[in-house]
Formats: C-alpha cells, structure tokens, sequence
C-alpha cells in the first residue's frame, strides 16, 4: 500500500504539469463561464426589449430566466460529458506512457515498488485526478446557476449527471491507459475513439430497436441484444427527463391540446438501471485488469 500511495502522489504530481491537462481545464472552466454570462446577458436584453409596447403582454422575467437556466443546464450537461472524455483521453495517454517511454519504470520498479503498486497507484492518480477536474467544472456550473435565481430544482439533477459522467470517463481512461501500455498512446487514442463509437452506435441501435423504432424483428432482437451486452454503456443520470418535465411545467400544454406528457416523456430515456450499472462495474473490473496485466507483461 505504502508503494502505490507513493506512486500516486509522484503521479499527481506529474499530471499537474501536463500542459494539455492544464489546457483543457482552462478551455472547460472558461467555455461554461462564457456560456452561463452569456445567457445572462441574453436574458437581460430580451426581458428589456420586449412587452415595453402600447398592448403588448409584459414578459416575466422569472419565466425568461427560468428558460434560459433550462437551456444552460442543457448545454451544460452535453459540455461536461465532452471535456469529461478529453481529460480522460489526455490522463489514459499519459499516466503509465510517459513512465514506461522515457525510463521513469526502471528507476520505479528498481525500488521495493512492486507492478501491482505501480499500477494501484497509476489508477488511483487518474482516477483522482478526473474527478477533481469534472467536479471543479462541476461546481463552476452549479455557482453559475445562480446567476438565474436559487431555488431551481435543478441541484440533484446536475451532481448526478456529473457523477455519471465521471464513471463514464473512468471506463473510457482505463482503456487508453491499457492501450497505451502496448502502442503509441496516439494510435492508442485513436483505437479507444473508434471502439467508443462503435460501442456508442451499438447501443444506440439496442435503444432504437427496444423503443419500436425498427418494428419487430426476431433476429434484430437477437443480434442487437448480443451487440449491447458485448460493449461498454455508458450511465446516464434522470437529467434528460427532468429537463424536458421542468420545461413542460413551463410552458404547459392547454387542456384541450390532446397533448399527452407521459407519452412524450415514455421515449426520453431514463436513469441508468442497476443492471447497467453493474455491467459497468463489470467492464470497469475487466479493464482494470487489462491494465495490470499490459504492465506487468511489458518488458522495461
């Protein structure tokens, strides 16, 4: 234990000095700043600009800002899951590569530092530092939101998609960590995209399919099934449901509309089942070992 806490802490402090890290952080922390302010101002000039007219209704400013703070959460929630995915392409291809490239691992493994430490502690450094970069920008987001008013509802909603999103990241980091430990990380990069996006359309079908979009066809529910148990899936929080029944609460139908919210809502899908979440824990184990066992087979 004492080996992998010290190849941790030497390990976080490599990654604080990787720049592409440091950029990303940057470019994330700034991006959604940028993106709260941004609506903000919007809010302001569209309540001042509109209703001021002879017979015109006035706009509530609460119903502008109450839209505008749905709409950041939205964007917010697509902007984590993508620098959440960046920090752990950027962590994955640099956490064991660096070490193992430039001969840092003889000196490592010279010391009463077994591989199993040395990789205890590569993932432990990794997984630590992903969640204080997502949950840094997560924080940001949630000061943000007050910019439009307290009391949102929206707090549950955001700290369980940024938790989602993390686990998400995790998954993906591991692969290009292991990956890393046998090519160059950026061909390792570049095959831990291709199987996420395959992974990623194998499951969009499995959805499609389940949600009668492609009719009903025995050897499509066979083939897609077998297809989504084979990849990874990726968690997902309620926040897509709460969103879209924050915004009909906003904007309700009339009574007469024949406007049915639990249907809409029946093809928006919701939080992640205990059986994916254990399939990710699965995955997550599978790949776990994976990286154990690229490290103690390469030669160094």
């Amino acid at each position: 234990m004492n080996g992998a806490a010290t190849v941790a802490r030497y390990t976080l402090v490599e990654l604080s000095r990787r720049r592409l890290l440091l950029v990303f952080f940057l470019i994330g922390a700034a991006g959604i700043a940028l993106l709260g302010a941004g609506l903000k101002i919007f809010a302001s000039s569209f309540s001042v600009g509109i209703g001021g007219g002879p017979g015109s209704t006035p706009v509530d400013p609460s119903v502008v800002d109450r839209y505008l703070q749905l709409q950041f959460v939205t964007n917010l929630i697509s902007a984590l899951g993508f620098f959440a995915l960046l920090v752990a392409f950027a962590i994955g291809m640099t956490v064991i590569y660096h070490d193992l490239e430039s001969g840092s691992a003889v000196a490592i493994f010279s010391k009463p530092i077994s591989r199993l430490s040395f990789t205890a502690g590569k993932l432990a450094a990794g997984v630590l530092a992903m969640v204080a970069i997502v949950g840094f920008l997560s924080v940001e987001s949630r000061l943000l939101m007050f910019l439009f008013g307290s009391g949102n509802g929206l707090d549950q909603t955001l700290w369980a998609e940024s938790l989602a999103q993390v686990a998400n990241a995790v998954a993906l980091m591991l692969l290009v960590m292991a990956l890393s430990t046998v090519m160059n990380n950026i061909v390792a990069a570049i095959v831990a995209f291709i199987y996420h996006g395959v992974a990623g359309a194998a499951v969009g079908l499995y959805n499609a399919y389940q949600g009668g979009f492609m009719g009903h066809n025995d050897y499509l529910h066979v083939i897609f099934t077998v297809l989504y148990w084979l990849v990874p899936h990726d968690l997902r929080s309620d926040a897509a449901r709460e969103l879209i029944k924050a915004q009909f609460a906003l904007f309700p139908a009339p009574p007469d509309s024949g406007f049915d919210q639990t249907q809409a809502l029946a093809g928006v899908p919701g939080a992640s089942g205990l059986g994916d979440i254990a399939w990710w824990g699965f995955v997550v184990a599978v790949f776990l070992l994976f990286v154990y066992y690229t490290v103690r087979r390469r030669q160094v």
